[in-house]
């Protein structure tokens, strides 16, 4: 991640702030004002590396990591008026809110039902919550996922697969979509996708993934060991077993 790299660069001593007496203090420092200017130094400089990272990841895949239509998608805005709704809510706000306990122990949510029923909108809104709050996050479906890894492959690549599976592996939160789409060689995409669940599973990276399945059919899709990555610590599966939103606006 070169700007990420070239703004640490650029962050040296000079660059710093330098303390200031606050009015009516001495002109030197005692002890506990110099450890409060470095803890807000050190927290505005974190703060700007969180954001310069999550900027270079959005300029790698090419755009925001929250796809255009579901930008500003939050939690106050979904619809919740059955009991499993608003359980669905409460988890994925939960989650969202307790997102610093949740990256650390790499706990994933798994949002299964049918199409319509809010799974990506809850899952964006988790995603803008955790990235407000100043972690990184990416939301890609699983073909632009696997095309970018597999892409590295071509005489042409300018990364390598290595440098594929990092930027994968890097935001603290990946969000994938359309887990389950039968595109291409069915077995090739399941090994790839396998071997990212795992590169992230191996460095404890929370994940987000949405299928338009029963939680039977996402584990017959994906197979067992990657459903047992997935669940360990604490992680939810949550069922949106309810019927598709945009059928019940166009039949109102």
């Amino acid at each position: 991640m070169s700007h990420v790299s070239d703004f640490l660069r650029r962050t040296t001593a000079k660059e710093q702030p330098r303390w200031r007496p606050s009015p009516g203090s001495s002109a030197l420092p005692t002890a506990e004002e110099l450890a409060a200017f470095g803890r807000r130094e050190a927290a505005r400089l974190a703060a700007e590396r969180r954001a310069a990272a999550q900027a270079e990841l959005e300029r790698a895949v090419g755009r925001c990591g929250i796809p255009r239509r579901f930008q500003g998608r939050d939690f106050d805005a979904y619809e919740a008026r059955l009991p499993k709704q608003r359980a669905a809510l409460t988890i994925c706000r939960r989650y969202a809110e307790r997102f610093a306990e949740t990256a650390a122990a790499g706990r994933c949510l798994l949002l299964v039902g049918g199409p319509g029923t809010g799974k990506t909108h809850l899952a964006c809104a988790v995603l803008a919550t955790i990235i407000r709050a100043g972690h990184t996050g990416l939301f890609l479906s699983v073909s632009e996922a696997l095309r970018g890894i597999r892409d590295a492959f071509s005489p042409r690549a300018e990364y390598t697969e290595s440098d594929a599976f990092a930027l994968l592996t890097a935001p603290d939160l990946l969000v994938l979509d359309e887990v389950g789409v039968a595109i291409g060689d069915a077995e090739k995409r399941t090994a790839m996708l396998f071997d990212l669940i795992n590169a992230r599973y191996a460095e404890q990276r929370a994940m987000i993934l949405i299928a338009n399945l029963t939680a039977a059919e996402l584990e017959r899709y994906l197979g067992e060991r990657i459903m047992d990555r997935l669940l360990e610590s604490g992680s939810a599966l949550v069922p949106f077993t309810w019927g598709s939103y945009r059928r019940v606006t166009r039949d109102a």
